[in-house]
C-alpha cells in the first residue's frame, strides 16, 4: 500500500456567463444542486459552454474542494 489517496474528478458544464464570472474572480464558486458526492481534495472541472447552446468552448477551470 502506497498511502496515496485516490481523488475523484467531477466534470460539470457551466454556462458562459457563470464560467466567466468565476474565471475573472468576480465569483468564487458556482452553486448548483449537489448531484454528486465529494470529499476534501477532490477536483471539480468546470467546462465552459458556448452561449446559447450546450457545445463546449474548450476553456476549463480545475477547482479543488477544501472542505
Amino acid at each position: 500500500m502506497t498511502g496515496k489517496i485516490e481523488r475523484m474528478k467531477i466534470e460539470k458544464k457551466v454556462q458562459h456567463k457563470y464560467f466567466e464570472a468565476v474565471f475573472e474572480g468576480k465569483k468564487r464558486f458556482e452553486v448548483r444542486l449537489a448531484d454528486f458526492d465529494c470529499e476534501p481534495g477532490d477536483v471539480l472541472l468546470l467546462q465552459e459552454q458556448k452561449q446559447g447552446n450546450d457545445e463546449l468552448t474548450g476553456r476549463e477551470l480545475e477547482c479543488i474542494f477544501n472542505s
